[in-house]
């Protein structure tokens, strides 16, 4: 039987929110009368009032009354937090932006006809894959355009970030049919209303594994299981390659893990996938022959294939390009691509370069000399889609600055799309491999060799001998003949 948020939420009587930043102020709207105080790791804010709510420190949460209290992190590192959280007491937790797009989600509930088994199709990924507007989202859309043109229904699974005391995994998945939502069920209400299946595909599912053994063990699949590589989630729980803004990386672009503090659990998790994959005879999808070489000397006895998100074909193409160059951040405006850098460029060739940020980017990492333009997915509103909005604002430069390695670079074929020149650094992956072999761009190694290429005067030549762009881009059909 399905449930709304509404109905699990009412079971607590106190609410508990663990940060006061601007995750906070974002989404306070979503929170109600029964948040009885705040906590905090930044001890200068221990004794101040939020809201007219005092704020302390976590070791309050002692105290709590595990059958009563809901926490509510308003942080973007969750599992990291949710993880010291259980240090204090086995108290409930979900994410404060689960609660907002699963009540996106309900606004629009529907109720449909459980799809016949033999052309159903579950497709399972964590929320930030299916629900919030990135490059995995980008593909997972066209991926589930494609099944349903080919005659197959899908089950779409989203595991939500809400831990249930006991569980240190989700323990209510979010559920739509053929892109209708249903509700929210646990995993053995799932297994029970689809016991087999034709096919199953796995996009990053954040941090829930365990919802992934458990839809293996208990599904009767047809065909074949496929897992998208996303992230380096397969290889450690660090999926982006970083713990605390430190790099599991060298400056070579390589993995370090052999040093790495973390290394025991790691190997653990590695095995937990590997006897999970052979046994189910699960294929692995590495998106770019760089993830591939990364991840395949781990899982040498499993299957893998590369296989690209994206078709197209190529074009000779000349670009007119501004008097006054015009580079453009592409993506969401975080560290680990790029922004700061882009940042500090920003502010060093104000006078020399126009600057854009093209995605989202929130006020307080805003700066001057940048203007910002919201872009979104085709057919989701009224924004632009990537695309779009570099050819209706004239980028002559796309600046796509991942520190860590790229499994794809969706922004690096929209930029490609748009006839642009690409800048980008040796650590970022597969942008890096593919600016490198069509040379329509630059990698650095440092920020200092960018600053000097941007400083000399044959920037707008470079610029210009970029000679070709794709065409008829479309979503890789390959994956089909898996559920055949």
């Amino acid at each position: 039987m399905s449930r709304r948020l509404g109905e699990v939420l009412r079971d607590y009587t106190r609410i508990v929110v663990w940060g006061t930043g601007n995750f906070y102020a974002e989404y306070r709207n979503l929170l109600d009368e029964r948040v009885v105080y705040f906590v905090d790791n930044d001890a200068k804010k221990w004794g101040t009032l939020i809201d007219q709510k005092e704020v302390f420190s976590p070791e309050k949460l002692k105290g709590e009354d595990k059958d009563e209290t809901l926490v509510i992190i308003c942080n973007h590192f969750f599992e990291e937090i949710s993880a010291q959280i259980k240090q204090y007491g086995d108290l409930d937790i979900i994410d404060i932006v689960t609660v907002g797009l699963v009540r996106q989600k309900e606004r629009v509930f529907s109720d449909v006809k459980r799809p016949e088994a033999d052309r159903a199709i579950i497709v399972c990924g964590g929320i930030h894959a299916l629900w919030q507007i990135n490059g995995s989202r980008k593909f997972i859309d066209g991926q589930l355009k494609l099944l349903h043109q080919s005659g197959y229904h899908t089950i779409e699974i989203v595991p939500l970030l809400y831990y249930r005391t006991g569980k240190r995994e989700s323990s209510l998945l979010a559920v739509s049919a053929d892109g209708a939502y249903q509700g929210l069920f646990s995993p053995g209400e799932l297994t029970e209303m689809y016991p087999k299946v034709r096919g199953m595909v796995i996009h990053s599912l954040y941090y829930s594994q365990t919802t992934m053994k458990t839809l293996l063990e208990s599904v009767n699949v047809k065909t074949r299981v496929l897992y998208y590589i996303h992230d380096y989630s397969c290889l450690c729980s660090y999926r982006f390659l970083y713990k605390e803004k430190k790099l599991c990386i060298g400056s070579d672009g390589n993995m370090i893990c052999d040093v790495c503090s973390e290394d025991k659990e790691r190997r653990k998790l590695l095995q937990f996938y590997r006897v999970l994959f052979k046994k189910y005879k699960v294929l692995m999808i590495a998106p770019s022959a760089d993830t591939k070489a990364r991840v395949e000397p781990f899982y040498g006895d499993i299957d893998m294939v590369e296989m690209a998100h994206l078709e197209f074909e190529r074009e000779v193409f000349r670009k007119q390009v501004n008097n006054r160059l015009r580079i453009a951040y592409l993506g969401a405006a975080v560290w680990n691509k790029g922004w700061e850098r882009f940042a500090g460029l920003a502010d060093r060739f104000q006078r020399d370069y126009d600057f854009y940020c093209l995605g989202n980017c929130p006020e307080h990492l805003k700066i001057q000399n940048v203007a910002y333009v919201s872009v979104g997915l085709e057919g989701s509103g009224g924004d632009l889609t990537m695309t779009e909005a570099l050819l209706q604002y004239g980028i002559d430069i796309a600046y796509i600055g991942s520190i860590l390695p790229e499994t794809y670079g969706y922004t690096y074929y929209e930029a490609y799309e748009a006839g642009l020149f690409i800048l980008t650094g040796i650590r970022s992956g597969n942008v890096c491999r593919q600016v490198n072999e069509n040379q329509n761009g630059l990698s650095f190694s440092c920020d200092d060799e960018m600053a000097a290429w941007l400083a000399r005067g044959n920037v707008k030549r470079d610029v210009q001998n970029v000679n070709q762009r794709i065409i008829n881009v479309r979503n890789n059909k390959a994956f089909l003949k898996y559920f055949e």
